[in-house]
């Protein structure tokens, strides 16, 4: 992998730290109820890793590759997450912090032969998945993909015999 796609690899992480979806949900006004407080703390601890992950990036970018940061819009900027429940964002949230992990995941394996990427993005995927298990235990039951299917529907009435 040429310099150029590692800062532009680094570039994308750094977008997806800085501009990152824990502090997206903490500013988007959620619908709140008290129940959510624990998981609105787990948003502000991750929110706290993901700014101290944006400052160590910005760090590897300039002492690994030499080059400065160049930070991209919101990845999720067109999805309008204003005003929807906790749950649903803590459902958002899991789903989003998944997916990176296996792109890290592919990551790594393109970048096998290169030290500053692996290294990288091994903390980047191992961070994913801790967020991804902090915010499990919010998820709520109904957003679950259901473990059997639907009871069949019941057969029509047989139709009334008349007598004439």
């Amino acid at each position: 992998m040429d310099r150029d796609q590692s800062v532009r690899l680094v570039n994308e992480a750094l977008s997806r730290e800085y501009n990152s979806v824990s502090s997206y949900i903490l500013h988007s006004s959620p619908y709140t109820v008290v129940e959510d407080a624990p998981a609105l703390k787990a948003f502000e601890e991750i929110q706290v890793v993901q700014e101290q992950t944006a400052h160590w990036l910005v760090t590897r970018l300039r002492e690994d590759f030499g080059a400065g940061p160049t930070v991209k819009a919101f990845e999720h900027w067109q999805r309008d997450l204003n005003y929807l429940s906790v749950p649903y964002l803590v459902r958002f949230a899991t789903e989003h912090f998944t997916a990176t992990a296996a792109r890290y995941d592919t990551l790594l394996k393109e970048a096998a032969g290169d030290a500053a990427l692996t290294a990288i993005f091994t903390r980047l995927r191992d961070e994913a998945k801790a967020h991804t298990a902090a915010l499990a235990k919010f998820v709520p039951k109904w957003t679950e993909q259901p473990k059997e299917a639907a009871p069949p529907p019941e057969p029509p009435p047989p139709p009334r015999e008349r007598k004439f």
